[in-house]
């Protein structure tokens, strides 16, 4: 079982100035889910359902183990960021991470090294929340000067750089990723940065102490540089609506869409709506370049979402 913390309004005023871009925020599961999941979901008045702000009592109850919260790395309205993590979760994920903290140290760029469930996160902190884009165009310049894999273009193992997007539109949270220091639900374990003593407080000082990215050492590492060509998204193709009097399935002519993020549509589930589930209508998520792929993330199959709408899957006919 994991340790429990008592942590002061004052640490988490501090954790809260280092790592809160903005204010909306996910909690994580408190039980994993048929498929062993532990999904997070966007915290919402259960009355008016707009996201609920995060506050320096949710941040004491993450430090202290009571919940798991997640935190967006994008502030919409500057679309800046107050830190950049590097993720990474596959074999050989904490050399390359190494191999990348020591490339960022010759670059003058102090980061911190914390452990994860299947590997280990690498952040950097800004004096000043920066451009998102710019953070962007130089962590993955960096990755490919060292030849790192990026999991990107169909790769299926490598980094993940968060932020994730170099802009935010109207309505959109972008990715957000668990909040450190805090209890991951899944195993019950808390992951510490590696140079400092396993408390909350111990961690926030270490954190505190690195020297932070300004953002003219920013420009200037980034200086004749763009964002590679190699590591550009390929054009999403558009779900082509079928014509009048064709009977192919289509998702979105039978859910009402409450929210929308870089990739996907969200709705409420109808299988999980039959038994009085997904009370914040956001359980079903919708591939928003072709609404052919979409999942329940509470573990209803399509099957079961297809019967619930009165349009079970048919089965083929044997030749």
């Amino acid at each position: 079982m994991y340790l429990k913390f008592r942590v002061s309004r004052e640490s988490a005023n501090d954790f809260i100035h280092l790592f809160v871009n903005r204010l909306a925020y996910g909690v994580q599961a408190t039980k994993p889910l048929a498929n062993g999941s532990v999904p997070y979901y966007l915290a919402r008045d259960w009355l008016t359902k707009a996201p609920k702000l995060l506050d320096v009592d949710v941040v004491r109850m993450h430090l202290n183990g009571d919940t798991t919260v997640n935190l967006f790395a994008i502030n919409p309205e500057t679309q800046r960021s107050k830190w950049v993590c590097i993720d990474a979760d596959f074999d050989g994920a904490m050399q390359s991470l190494i191999e990348l903290q020591r490339e960022l140290k010759q670059d003058g760029i102090e980061a911190a090294l914390e452990q994860s469930r299947r590997g280990g996160h690498l952040w950097i902190f800004c004096e000043t929340p920066l451009l998102a884009a710019e953070c962007r165009i130089y962590i993955y310049n960096l990755a490919l000067r060292l030849g790192i894999p990026v999991k990107c273009g169909g790769l299926k193992d490598g980094i993940e750089v968060f932020p994730r997007q170099d802009r935010l539109e109207e309505g959109e949270y972008g990715n957000a990723i668990r909040a450190p220091l805090g209890v991951h639900r899944k195993t019950n374990l808390r992951y510490w940065f590696q140079e400092a003593a396993p408390t909350p407080e111990a961690q926030i000082e270490y954190l505190h102490g690195l020297p932070k990215l300004r953002e003219h050492m920013l420009k200037a590492l980034i200086n004749g540089l763009s964002f590679p060509e190699v590591y550009r998204p390929v054009a999403a193709v558009s779900y082509i609506s079928v014509p009048a009097g064709q009977s192919e399935f289509r998702i979105l002519d039978h859910v009402r869409t409450t929210r929308r993020d870089s990739r996907n549509w969200w709705a409420r589930c109808p299988s999980c709506a039959l038994v009085g589930r997904d009370r914040t209508g956001d359980n079903l998520s919708i591939q928003i370049k072709d609404a052919r792929f979409y999942k329940c993330w509470a573990g209803c199959s399509k099957d079961e979402i297809r019967a619930a709408l009165g349009r079970p899957i048919r089965l083929k006919q044997a030749a």
